[in-house]
């Protein structure tokens, strides 16, 4: 039985790396059956509640415009798949909906979700992606910078935090990291607090790492974390994904909205 590999194309910039991510994803879990989205904006959703009706000329303008970002979207897809082999071709979906409609119903059937990570001018619908497969489809997701290193996965560092988020983050990983990876665990630890300890999860399944230890509350954490993997060579992040509470619904927590913003190396993250 192969795994499901769900790649979610928002933005012709990102698309390629996208795509490629999810490709080297598939080599690292040792085969895997791929299902490219792409999700149109409804036009009802973009009318504001001051607004009381979509006129015909609106809804046919934002019509075309969708359908021509998912005809770029779909010409990417295509040059990519013909590079493909094995005996089911990479899926098409092409769906227009609510985010996270669409994306808990097609992503809470995949084993990983591979989505980029938002741009400044993209921001909206790659936000939207991202928080959508990171709180709603409740798999592990693989988040890709437009210039990330295609070849990921053979230094990895793992942010470790005693919590269920990390641990299932971790749990995702270990079916995909190769055995012969140099994984290194990065454990914060305050001034007054014991040292912190390999997770026994990652010994009992027989993984050998190196611990670094790095210094909480002096400096911004997720930056602490993103040096040190560069310090490593790392060429991939493994962490939890947090929000703080459910009055923060939409707001990432500290660490997790830092990488989104800065990291330039795949992360891959599960809530």
């Amino acid at each position: 039985m192969s795994n499901v590999i769900l790649a979610i194309l928002t933005h012709t910039e990102s698309a390629p790396a996208v795509l490629a991510a999810a490709t080297r994803l598939g080599t690292l879990v040792g085969g895997a059956r791929f299902e490219v989205l792409v999700m149109r904006v409804p036009p009802v959703s973009t009318i504001l509640v001051t607004e009381e009706v979509l006129t015909k000329e609106q809804e046919q303008k934002i019509r075309s415009h969708e359908a021509e970002r998912a005809a770029v979207l779909h010409r990417s897809f295509d040059a990519w798949a013909a590079k493909q082999t094995g005996e089911d071709g990479p899926r098409w979906i092409d769906k227009e909906g609510l985010t996270e409609t669409l994306v808990k119903e097609w992503g809470g059937r995949a084993d990983y979700i591979v989505v980029g990570q938002p741009l400044d001018h993209g921001a909206r619908a790659e936000h939207e992606a991202l928080h959508a497969a990171l709180f709603a489809s409740e798999r592990p997701v693989l988040m890709v910078p437009p210039q990330a290193n295609a070849e990921f996965g053979k230094t990895v560092a793992v942010a470790w935090r005693d919590d269920k988020f990390t641990l299932h983050a971790v749990m995702s990983v270990l079916h995909c990291i190769p055995r012969t990876a140099d994984i290194h665990v990065l454990m914060g630890r305050r001034d007054d607090a014991p040292v912190p300890q390999i997770p026994a999860v990652l010994a009992e399944h027989g993984v050998t790492v190196t611990g670094h230890e790095l210094p909480v509350g002096k400096d911004v954490f997720g930056a602490l974390l993103l040096a040190k993997a560069h310090e490593l060579n790392a060429d991939m992040l493994v962490m939890g994904a947090f929000v703080h509470s459910a009055w923060h619904n939409m707001m990432f927590g500290g660490v997790t909205k830092y990488m989104l913003a800065h990291a330039d190396i795949p992360v891959l993250m599960r809530h």
